[in-house]
């Protein structure tokens, strides 16, 4: 697998100049590999590791919503930003849908790397967070939207009935 072939296609590492790259690439990491079914993350655990997928795809489950898909993920999307930005437990099952490879890092590997470097993976996990936050706020309206167009209309066959 070329390392360095893969990080240019993966749009979170765009901003990153060659050097940046390649420091990345020199510091300790992993490439991790999950067969169909794998977990790459598991609700609850304590684990700050973050992940990028760079091939393959993981569906989000949660435990309260079983056979629900949240979300599917495919090559370049980040995943377990959370937990590693807060230490937090984590929020949801990550499954490995097929053979899937991932860029991970730890909390402690961020720490190695270089203060300017550091800002600049930060800077990219506020932006997919902000990103994040604007699409979720959005649905919020279009849901409660819709839960008006709902009583509006229960409401005028309640008045229609009586």
């Amino acid at each position: 697998m070329d390392e360095r072939a893969i990080l240019d296609k993966i749009r979170f590492f765009d901003r990153f100049s060659d050097a940046e790259k390649k420091q990345i690439l020199c510091s300790e990491h992993f490439f991790a590999r999950y067969h169909q079914g794998d977990y790459l993350i598991r609700e609850t655990e304590i684990d700050g590791t973050l992940f990028i997928l760079l091939q393959g795809s993981a569906i989000v489950t949660k435990k309260a919503k079983p056979g629900m898909i949240l979300t599917t993920l495919t090559p370049g999307m980040v995943v377990g930003e959370i937990s590693f930005l807060t230490n937090r437990p984590r929020i949801s099952d990550v499954i490995a849908t097929e053979e899937t490879v991932c860029f991970t890092l730890t909390r402690m590997t961020l720490e190695n790397l270089s203060l300017p470097l550091q800002n600049k993976i930060k800077d990219q996990l506020i932006e997919i967070l902000v990103g994040r936050l604007d699409r979720t706020n959005e649905m919020l309206v279009e849901t409660l939207s819709a839960i008006e167009g709902v009583v509006m209309t229960i409401a005028t066959a309640t008045e229609t009935v009586f």
